[in-house]
């Protein structure tokens, strides 16, 4: 620590170019004491405190001249060396240690603004008389520590980890009978440019306490009204923590509040009473220049609990998502200098959390009204709210008009989901989904349910029905026995397919059949697109493990298998549609119910435009993702020999065989054309030896007119008042409280966890060698030439 002694004036050039600084008298001078480390914000601060400069921080310039030994050794006009950063701070510090320096203050840039006279200021509007009240000297509830354990806040755990998948084609596979579309559906999470913002706003220091929100004075002042006094002493608290001071309470009654600095003799002080209404405190007088020293504030300043850490800094940067308790940590220790530990950051985010979003309790009471407000944006929209006769929360459903009017342009195969959520009171979020003409995710309908039985799946399938009409419909799951129930129930028209992905977990995790090494064949009994390759592969499974073979015939290959399945499944093999959106909505999985649906309206907005825009710049026929794939396939085409057999029916050579192609009926041999609805390599050449344009033979589902179609109408923000002025009664669920914090993820399967993990060496034993004659291969116990 060195002592720096400081005066108040302004650089002048001599006649003899040499620099001068003239001293203002009248400002007189300071004496400052610098930690070694000391950063320039914290002398800019000590500097504006005690000289009372209230101005923006840019106009206060700070130097100093070098020592008379080093000036010797200078030009006679070498100027002033300035202070504009931490590296220059530290330069001051360590000359001080071992010469007498002079810190020069002065104030640029004086044609943009008149500085103050802070001296002989008194506000006299505000001016308080310190004999005015009497001095009841009791300390206020600010000595908080920072890393305590007070105000302990409950963990409402969201979703923290963010999923994110940057393929836009991803498994893209030459051959016809093994590519797999279902890869295109992954949906790139598009908000974590907010967390990459804020770290890169990390990595170039901007965070030094004077962006956007944060000016170092408070927002209290005379006339501001506050609800209450607890609300008073808040921001009272969060004013002393930002400009690093502490407060004392003067005099505390029901009907009037006076704080008071903690400094003796400072003429600090802000004065609040009930005026008009019962409990609105209004502040009635307030002196905010502190007229005590920057070194005994901070001699008295303390810390802060977490509840008002997580105020402050969502008042700075008014962002939390894709936060973590490191970023918290860090921005605190730059902002006020507050050292966090990780359980305390932790707790300040979810306080910051909860300052943003309310509590859980607070979103169920305003779900009734976000439902009406979101139809009154989006007509058409199908929403509902299911509660208990005592007013519990039950279900709710909610299915944009956009999304409706664009599933008409889809193929007809719906997937349906359900994932948990993370929030204190728990539930279920199930989702229906589709697939665009360019392979993408299609969100239909959500809907929030306590958990996965009977009775919600049939109350979200009845639901579900008002969105699309009531003509052949294929609906794609995984094997939970209450969704073929639904199904029964309220729809039996609709065909059902199960997830083969869900299938094989099943089969690996039997040990009994012991199918680990065959899951290539039962892959290939799955995905076959003629019955004789299905028969090759079931034969085959049943010569190495019947029992695995009669699983799988238990398990109705209409099912899961894609020859046998009765209706048009198309390239959708998996659930991995709604399993995507599952992954985007990860982190809003611990919202209260109202943020996460807005949440889920905002992505979807964010989807619809983005896609519509897509479409629009399209200069092909085709989406992207078929475009890719006619590409790939004309490619292999241009190998094959084609003979004509007569006007609609080909013979193609080639693709590891013969196959007949019939262009009248749209089907090949090879089973992909009919499945599909996508020419496959051997129509493509029939195509063309025909001289037939490839256009008449892809589905009118995959052109871009579809898809632009599939996203024409826009999702319009809800507005934030209510039009009905409805006093709808939502409470929140009966939930049985758990120990420990909750789980965000769910715990892996075996196959998720092998693809997790990469090819590892096997580790390569040491090789002893004997200590007496040399030898490797044995030790010296075991050693026989002694």
């Amino acid at each position: 620590m060195v002592c720096l002694a400081s005066v108040y004036g302004k650089w002048v050039v001599m006649e003899d170019k040499t620099w001068n600084f003239e001293v203002d008298k009248g400002k007189g001078g300071r004496m400052f004491y610098l930690r070694d480390g000391c950063t320039h914000e914290e002398l800019l601060t000590m500097v504006q405190a005690d000289y009372m400069l209230d101005m923006e921080p840019e106009r206060v310039e700070l130097s100093y001249p070098l020592p008379d030994v080093m000036l010797h050794q200078m030009p006679s006009d070498f100027p002033p060396m300035y202070i504009t950063n931490d590296g220059q701070v530290h330069s001051l510090i360590e000359t001080c240690k071992t010469h007498v320096l002079r810190l020069c203050i002065s104030v640029g840039n004086k044609d943009k603004g008149q500085q103050r006279d802070e001296d002989n200021y008194v506000d006299e509007d505000n001016y308080v008389d310190e004999d005015e009240y009497e001095e009841e000297e009791e300390l206020s509830d600010v000595n908080w520590d920072a890393n305590s354990d007070e105000e302990v806040e409950e963990e409402y755990d969201d979703a923290g980890d963010d999923d994110y998948v940057d393929e836009d084609f991803a498994g893209k596979k030459a051959e016809d009978t093994d590519a797999d579309y279902s890869e295109y559906g992954k949906v790139q999470d598009e908000d974590d440019w907010e967390k990459k913002r804020f770290e890169e706003r990390l990595r170039r220091g901007d965070l030094n306490g004077h962006g956007v929100g944060f000016d170092g004075s408070g927002d209290i002042s005379v006339g501001q009204s506050y609800v209450s006094k607890n609300d008073l002493i808040s921001a009272l608290r969060v004013k002393a923590v930002k400009s690093r001071f502490a407060f004392k309470v003067s005099k505390s009654t029901t009907k009037l509040y006076v704080a008071k600095c903690f400094v003796d003799g400072c003429k600090w002080m802000c004065r609040a009473a009930i005026k008009n209404e019962a409990k609105r405190f209004f502040v009635t007088k307030y002196v905010k220049v502190h007229t005590c020293s920057v070194v005994d504030r901070a001699r008295f300043r303390k810390g802060c609990t977490p509840r008002y850490l997580g105020q402050i800094f969502v008042e700075q940067f008014g962002i939390i998502d894709g936060i973590v308790p490191r970023h918290i940590a860090s921005a605190i220790r730059v902002l006020l200098g507050l050292k966090l530990n990780y359980t305390t950051a932790y707790r300040a985010l979810k306080a910051a959390q909860l300052f943003v979003r309310g509590t859980p309790e607070a979103g169920y009471a305003a779900l009734p009204s976000y439902l009406r407000r979101v139809k009154q944006s989006n007509p058409g929209s199908v929403t509902d709210l299911v509660c208990e006769a005592n007013g519990q929360f039950k279900y709710c459903f909610l299915s944009l008009y956009a999304s409706m009017v664009g599933f008409q342009y889809l193929r007809r195969v719906i997937v349906v989901d359900g994932t948990h959520l993370t929030g204190k009171y728990g539930g279920t979020l199930l989702v229906a989904a589709g697939q665009d003409a360019n392979f993408q995710v299609f969100p239909l309908a959500f809907g929030i349910v306590d958990a996965e039985n009977n009775e919600s799946w049939g109350w979200f399938m009845n639901k579900l029905q008002q969105c699309f009409s009531s003509h052949h419909m294929v609906i794609i799951s995984d094997r939970h026995p209450s969704i073929p129930n639904a199904c029964l129930n309220v729809l039996p028209w609709v065909t059902r397919g199960i997830c083969y992905y869900h299938l094989q977990g099943n089969i690996v995790s039997k040990s009994e059949l012991g199918a680990k090494d065959l899951m290539y064949l039962v892959k290939g009994a799955a995905y076959a697109h003629t019955l004789r390759e299905y028969n090759r592969c079931m034969a085959s499974i049943r010569a190495a493990k019947p029992a695995l073979a009669n699983y799988l015939e238990l398990a109705d290959p209409k099912l899961w298998s894609r020859v046998h399945f009765p209706g048009d499944r198309y390239n959708i093999k998996t659930s991995n549609i709604a399993e995507s959106i599952n992954s985007a909505l990860k982190r809003a999985k611990g919202f209260p119910i109202p943020y996460l649906l807005q949440f889920i309206r905002e992505k979807l907005g964010v989807w619809f435009a983005k896609r519509r825009e897509d479409a629009l710049s399209l200069q092909t026929p085709y989406s992207k993702g078929v475009e890719y794939l006619l590409a790939i396939r004309t490619h292999h085409a241009e190998t094959y020999t084609v003979e004509h057999i007569d006007g609609w029916t080909f013979n193609v050579i080639g693709g590891g065989g013969h196959y007949i192609v019939n262009l009248e009926n749209r089907s090949c041999e090879c089973g992909v054309f009919q499945i599909e609805k996508i020419p496959c390599s051997h129509a493509i050449a029939a195509s063309t030896e025909a001289n037939m344009h490839i256009s008449q033979n892809v589905c009118m589902t995959y052109t871009k007119e579809s898809l632009y179609a599939t996203y024409a109408r826009p999702i319009y923000p809800e507005p934030t008042e209510d039009a009905e002025e409805e006093e709808d009664i939502c409470l929140p669920p009966e939930v049985a409280p758990t120990r420990g914090r909750k789980k965000k993820s769910r715990y892996l399967t075996w196959l998720e966890l092998s693809r997790k993990r990469q090819p590892k060496p096997r580790k390569v034993h040491k090789v002893y060698s004997c200590s007496l004659c040399r030898v490797p291969g044995h030790t010296r116990p075991h050693c026989v030439s002694h």
